[in-house]
This record gives structure tokens, sequence and C-alpha cells, in this order.
């Protein structure tokens, strides 16, 4: 079960703290996918030829703004306060989150969790940004609404997930600080392990409001694996360098395992993703494996992970650039391509091995597509430079950037573009394909751990920063 975050406002940080500094690196049927139930073995198969695959709006919500999200068993979409499930070529709607915050400005759905049919869940808070109260609604089966910081003040949710017939919740409101509650099921009394039991200072014991609330591990993530073990994610004693998991392998007892020598920063509220057994993926840098009670960190790629998503198999699958890549036998395999780098909220593939995700203002299919490789007929050759950081002003100039690009002999022919395609990113118009390639041949030689690509594009309302010789 995908970890998922309630209030708006913490999805915005935690979308702004994944961006990087100025300068950086930034349907048809799957053909890595088996035709009929996926199997291990068929998903290993790499495609002789790695095929592009673009966006096909689905019909089903065409004219719609809808939100899209994967649950175990469905695809579910998000239209104001209802819920509904993609079947066939259509949406099965089948709940309605009932209002109950008429008196903050009303409600908004930030994300559906659980499984279907008899466990969907809504997370949701207010549309007031003082009294959010994040909460985890029951709207299908038996279960009670859990809400963090009634009333007023910070709280999330963290996620949550299936322990046999319960369902739990991890969150933090300032009232209550970090804890996990039953949402649905027989009851559960889940104890984190105590600060003051893991080396916190009485500083730190203090700021979590003393000895009796103060837990070690500050959650900010938690997921349960398919054999029933609870992992949570997060820092040491809330510290910002000390990332950590506790994990409960055993019944009733927990133990805090340090990630420090793992990854450097899982990010405040990072993604986690539950596989088959006791397979578990944590969206960090680099991207961190749970397995049989050890972590691990999966190879890096030369452009950072997004979008990682697991396929019904139980294989890992992530976008690094334009390519989304399967991690098989200890590494990742390129299995297609995207036309051009892309940033989707939520990627999914369904039991027929189709990949959707969400695009634009609704849900699309990746079908493959002809002609859209600048290594075909592109008549709109286009170097893509990098992800430009939220830290820069709106009419930020890049000067590291228009330096390193002054000494390019044909700078005059050339033009530096700011644009917005899912993110801020900066890229290059050229002339033709071979000025593209001596464009990026240029910047890895003046700009150190860059990565530009030669893609077919043409940015729609780009913002043109002005170039000069020499300058």
């Amino acid at each position: 079960m995908k970890n998922t975050l309630a209030p708006a406002l913490v999805l915005l940080a935690a979308s702004l703290l994944s961006c990087r500094r100025e300068p950086g690196p930034a349907a048809e049927k799957d053909p890595t996918a088996p035709s009929a139930a996926p199997s291990a073995s068929a998903e290993s198969l790499v495609p002789k030829k790695t095929p592009t695959l673009a966006p096909e709006p689905f019909a089903g919500t065409k004219d719609m703004t809808v939100d899209f999200y994967a649950i175990e068993g469905a695809l579910v979409v998000v239209d104001g306060m209802r819920v509904g499930r993609i079947v066939g070529e259509g949406v099965e709607w089948f709940g309605t989150l009932p209002e109950t915050n008429e008196w903050l400005g009303g409600s908004q759905i930030n994300a559906v969790q659980g499984y279907w049919p008899d466990g969907v869940d809504v997370i949701y808070s207010s549309q007031n940004g003082r009294a959010s109260q994040p909460s985890i609604f029951p709207l299908t089966g038996k279960g009670t609404k859990v809400t963090f910081a009634d009333g007023g003040g910070l709280g999330w949710v963290s996620g949550s997930g299936r322990l046999g017939k319960t369902t739990v919740v991890g969150g933090y409101d300032v009232a209550q600080g970090y804890r996990i509650v039953t949402v649905r099921g027989p009851g559960l009394v889940l104890k984190p392990i105590a600060a003051d039991k893991a080396g916190c200072t009485e500083e730190e014991v203090q700021r979590q409001f003393g000895v009796e609330r103060a837990v070690a591990v500050a959650v900010r993530a938690l997921a349960v694996t398919q054999k029933g073990t609870l992992v949570t994610v997060g820092a040491l004693c809330d510290r910002e360098k000390s990332p950590v998991a506790e994990v409960w392998d055993q019944p009733g007892k927990s133990r805090v395992v340090d990630l420090k020598h793992l990854t450097k920063e899982i990010g405040y509220f990072p993604q986690v993703l539950v596989g088959r057994g006791d397979d578990l993926w944590v969206a960090s840098t680099p991207v961190l494996h749970y397995s049989g009670g050890k972590f691990e960190a999966l190879p890096t790629l030369d452009r950072p992970l997004r979008s990682l998503f697991v396929s019904p198999a139980g294989k890992l699958h992530g976008i690094s650039g334009r390519t989304i890549h399967r991690f098989d036998d200890g590494q990742w395999a390129p299995v297609a391509r995207l036309p051009w780098p892309m940033w989707f909220r939520t990627v999914a593939m369904d039991a027929d091995g189709v990949i959707w995700v969400s695009h634009g203002k609704g849900v699309a299919r990746l079908r493959e597509q002809s002609g859209a490789d600048v290594e075909g007929s592109c008549t709109t050759p286009f170097v893509y430079l990098y992800e430009v950081s939220w830290k820069n002003e709106p009419k930020y100039t890049y000067p590291t950037t228009r330096k390193a690009l002054s000494t390019f002999p044909e700078v005059a022919d050339i033009t530096l573009m700011e644009y917005w395609e899912g993110a801020r990113i900066l890229g290059i118009k050229v002339k033709s394909k071979e000025q593209g390639e001596a464009v990026m041949a240029h910047v890895r030689a003046n700009m150190k751990n860059e990565h530009p690509e030669l893609i077919c594009y043409a940015p729609k309302k780009p913002r043109v920063i002005e170039m000069k010789p020499g300058k």
C-alpha cells in the first residue's frame, strides 16, 4: 500500500524538498509485461527494442478534472468529493465523502488508500490551512474515522497498512505527538520505542512534549509488507540528518534500524512502496530496499529516479530522465522511453501490463508511439538540460549555465528557454540534430555532472533567457 500524505501543504512541502539546485542534471500493452496474469519470469524479459510510450488521455474522464490513485485491486479517480474506479473504458462511481468540515470552508480529498472492494480509505483535510484536520475515512466496508490535529494546529497522516484484519494509520499532531491508530478491524496497541530508550537527549525529549509522548523515530512514512512487517521511516529523535526505520518484524516488538550508512537523506515525507512477500522500498536517494529484516541501497542512475511504482508481479519500476526502468537481477534495466522527461503524480501498472499515469488534469494510458523520438523525422530538436530549483526566483537568468554556453561557437543560433512540463525545466532550442549533439558535448565539457539529452520537443509559452557570446 502506497504511502500518501494528507494535508495539501504537506504535499507541497514534500515536492519542494525533492527539487534540485541550479545548475544540475536535473494503451498498448506494455511489452515488458505478460498478456495474462503477470509472473516474475515473464516480466524479467527485456524487450529487444525499447518502445517510446506517450500519454493517451483516458476517454472515461474526458473534459473532467480528476485526481488519480492506485490502490490494491483498483485504479481510482477522485472528482471533488466523489470517488470511482476505472472499469473498462469508463468510471464506476462508488462513494462520496461526507462533508464534515463546513465550518472550515469545506473538505478536500488528498489521497485514496487501502484495498478494493471493502477497504477503500480516503485521506482528506479541510480547506482551512490553520485547521486542516488531516483525517482518514473508511469509504467502503467497516471502520472508524481518525483525525489528527482535531480542532486545528499542525498535523499530518504518514501512511497506513494492513496487519491481518486490522488497518492501522500513522500520523502526528501537536497535541498527542507521533502515534499509530487502528482504522479497521480488531484494535491493536502499537507502542513505538520511547525517545529516552534510544539515546535522545533531554532537550529532544522535551521538544516532543515530554517523556510520556516522545518517540525514538519521528514517523514520516508508514507501510506494511504483505508478510505483515510494519515499517515506519523517519528521523531518530527528530534529527534532520539521522534517517532511521522502526521495524515490527516480531509480534509486539520493534527495533530501530540506522539508515545513515545507506542514504544521506530520505526527504521529509518519503514515498514507501510495497511489493510481494516481505519486499518494501523507500523512495530516497538512493532508493532503499527492505526485505527479510534488512535494508540495502539500490544502484543509482545518471539521472535521479522518480515516479516509482510496483507492477502486479512485484517488480519495482522508476523513471529516470525520460527512460522507464525496471529493477531486475540486481540492476536497473530500461524497458521503455518517454518522448521527453515527464513528471507524474501517480504511476501504476494494471494486470494487463498497461501503465496508467496522472497527466495534466486527468488520467492517461501510456501507448506506444512512433515518430516521437528525435531519431526519427523530428522537426523540433531540443536539448533538455535540467529541472530548475524551486529556490530560483521567477525571472532567474541562470548565470552559471549562460557562462558555460557563452563559449559555444554557434551561441547566436541557439535559444536558452525555461518552460513548464510538470516541473520547471531549462533547455535549449537548436536548429538541427547535429547542432544539438554539439551543444550537448559542449555542456558536458564545461558543466560538471550535467547530463543533457537531445529530444524532439517544442515548449509551449517558454520564457527566453538572453545569451551573448562570451557572457
